[in-house]
């Protein structure tokens, strides 16, 4: 039976990077996916075959239990119960804790990661070295593949973890063990409401993909 992610499906260029990343790996393809929440972007993953690493830090949409949604309680299956559902366990390693402090022994054909860099517990932490630790992830030859939050609400404005666009241009320029495939800042899009935002809502997106470059 195929499960639902209570924060909807990804975006089609989400199965791009995934086609990208299974013509590019030899064998059964390796993705860590920081800040999975209950799995939106690891399912689609692992039913394609691809072994997923997923972290993070929240345990109730991991393992399931009940949120506040706007002064009502929804319950929340977890990434596991879905997983379990869909029979992909054995396809994908879950992890409870902040990515910026728990990190695998091992490299991956891909590294992704959607907006969790702007959550709001990372605003104590330096932008810059939590890209690098998402980078030292990838192998030689592999992809990393970021969703970036602009600031274009409110509360994201001043987030020193929420910069403009430019910061992203300058952070890999000054690095050359990375290839820029695509930066692209897009116009701000209406988001549907979902769990912990209940409302329609605007975003402004950031989508970067770059290869590690071999030695």
């Amino acid at each position: 039976m195929k499960t639902a992610s209570l924060w909807g499906a990804p975006p089609t260029r989400f199965y791009t990077f995934l086609q990208r990343l299974e013509q590019r790996t030899t064998g059964t393809p390796t993705l860590a996916v920081l800040g999975c929440a209950d799995g939106k972007f690891v399912l689609p993953a692992a039913r394609r075959g691809i072994k997923v690493w997923a972290i993070d830090i929240d345990e109730v949409t991991l393992f399931g239990g009940y949120k506040d949604n706007d002064g009502e309680q929804t319950r929340v299956p977890g990434l596991v119960s879905r997983l379990k559902t869909e029979g992909l366990e054995d396809l994908v390693e879950v992890r409870h804790g902040s990515f910026v402090d728990i990190h695998p022994e091992r490299r991956f054909d891909g590294v992704f990661t959607s907006g969790a860099l702007q959550y709001s517990n990372n605003t104590g932490n330096d932008l810059g070295d939590m890209v690098t630790r998402l980078g030292g992830l990838v192998r030689e030859g592999g992809l990393l593949y970021i969703d970036y939050m602009l600031p274009h609400e409110e509360k994201y404005k001043g987030r020193p973890n929420c910069p403009e666009a430019g910061w992203w241009k300058d952070y890999f320029r000054a690095r050359s063990e990375w290839n820029v495939v695509y930066n692209r800042a897009m116009r701000p899009t209406l988001d549907k409401a979902h769990l912990d935002y209940p409302v329609d809502h605007y975003h402004q997106w950031g989508h970067l993909l770059a290869e590690r470059h071999t030695s």
